[in-house]
């Protein structure tokens, strides 16, 4: 087991802030479809729970869609 302190996430360039925005828009698609398909509520609301999160580093990159 991996016990080591994970370092802070420092992004250094445009390059990379606009590949995060992409990976995380990609994500967020990926989770409303799945909340589009989900049958029970609670995995729903988890699906959810991890869209709002996904949202929420979309805006810290500035580059929201």
């Amino acid at each position: 087991m991996n016990t080591a302190t994970p370092e802070p996430l420092t992004i250094s360039s445009e390059e990379e802030v606009t590949l995060l925005a992409e990976l995380l828009d990609a994500e967020r698609a990926r989770l409303l479809v799945g909340i589009h398909h989900a049958f029970h509520r609670e995995y729903r609301a988890e699906l959810r729970r991890r869209v709002d999160l996904v949202e929420r580093l979309m805006r810290r990159t500035g580059k929201t869609a």
